[in-house]
């Protein structure tokens, strides 16, 4: 998928204006703070209808302002030829958010995801390596639900059985936790046997890409560590729960599953978060997105929409080249710049827009 164009109205600091994208290249070259992660969040939005940087839709909307929309005209790449063109729309009005695509309302979220496949790479996605057990766990479950709608339904079923259990918890229903019990460990292996076998495909793609783009020599690889251990017999998993139901009743929260699983960074049989430094967790990071965009071309022939948002500041020049040359094929991508910081891109060709106070113009 491409887009045409994009027109932003009440969105963040941006003007309210349309934009022509029409280029498989688009250059955003400004100071931090004028509005180029913002635009890229309004293209995020379009394919996603959420944001990568907040979960609070409200701020999304202009200071002062009481509503706002973003829309898109886009192409299918294989159509293009037939002059078929689409459009999305994303706006909140009096608080609540509506999602319009073709002139047809969307009622879940899961009915776009798959329609304009995009990764983004952001600043934050250094939290993906060194952040919380649940950061991590957040990066591989975006990554299969690019491509797997079951992994998502699947996901989504087991986070409403925890929802269930944790309530039922807090007051000590036992009768019905044995219930809930079942559910969640049904649930729950289906999660923890696409993670094992998705895990050991993704390292491939990973641990080369991670070559490409630093100068060690030893392979990184990713460990998957499910909370339950290697048990994925339903009545094994309901005696390990029971076995904490006296902690879980105090605490009112469920303390194994899915929800706890673990993914670690090995090298050299260690883990190489506890002794990298800043410019390789970023390097890590910038893998993970590169690996992510590459294993959805794998599994789906399809190019991803990229994303790149001031991701390579603590890398030096030539290390910024070098990811650069190791990013993954692509069908449109949108590059957030420093001014000068453009010049790593020279040799491609595109649009070049520079961002001032909210107002994108051409150079």
């Amino acid at each position: 998928m491409n887009f045409f164009s994009v027109r932003t109205y009440n969105f963040r600091n941006l003007e309210n204006t349309q934009i022509n994208i029409n280029a498989k290249n688009i250059f955003l070259i400004g100071e931090n703070g004028q509005g180029k992660t913002n635009f890229l969040e309004a293209i995020y939005v379009l394919c996603f209808g959420n944001s990568f940087r907040t979960k609070i839709d409200s701020l999304l909307v202009k200071e002062e302002e009481k509503e706002m929309a973003v829309n898109g005209v886009y192409y299918d790449v294989e159509k293009k030829e037939d002059g078929v063109q689409n459009s999305i729309q994303f706006s909140i009005v009096k608080g609540k958010k509506t999602i319009v695509l073709n002139e047809k309302k969307i009622k879940d979220r899961k009915e776009i995801i798959y329609n304009i496949p995009c990764v983004v790479f952001s600043h934050d996605d250094i939290f993906f390596v060194n952040g919380s057990p649940d950061r991590r766990r957040t990066f591989f479950n975006q990554t299969i639900s690019l491509f797997d709608c079951n992994y998502l339904d699947n996901l989504r079923k087991y986070e409403k059985v925890l929802k269930n259990r944790n309530a039922v918890l807090k007051n000590n229903d036992r009768e019905i936790i044995s219930v809930l019990d079942m559910q969640l460990a049904e649930k729950g292996i289906e999660l923890i046997k696409t993670r094992e076998k998705i895990t050991e495909e993704f390292n491939e793609i990973f641990s080369s890409v991670f070559s490409k783009v630093s100068d060690f020599d030893s392979k990184i690889k990713i460990l998957y560590k499910p909370s339950w251990g290697a048990e994925t017999d339903i009545e094994k998993i309901k005696k390990i729960l029971s076995s904490k139901i006296d902690a879980e009743t105090a605490l009112g929260t469920t303390l194994s599953g899915p929800h706890r699983d673990r993914f670690y960074y090995y090298m050299n049989k260690k883990d190489f978060t506890k002794i990298a430094s800043t410019g390789q967790t970023r390097l890590i990071s910038l893998a993970l997105k590169t690996a992510q965009a590459e294993f959805y071309r794998e599994k789906t022939g399809k190019k991803p929409l990229i994303l790149l948002d001031d991701a390579l500041l603590e890398l030096d020049k030539v290390k910024k080249i070098r990811f650069i040359e190791a990013l993954p094929e692509y069908e449109q991508a949108f590059f957030a710049f420093l001014p000068g910081e453009e010049k790593i891109v020279s040799d491609k060709k595109g649009l070049f827009y520079t961002v001032d106070n909210g107002v994108i113009r051409e150079r």
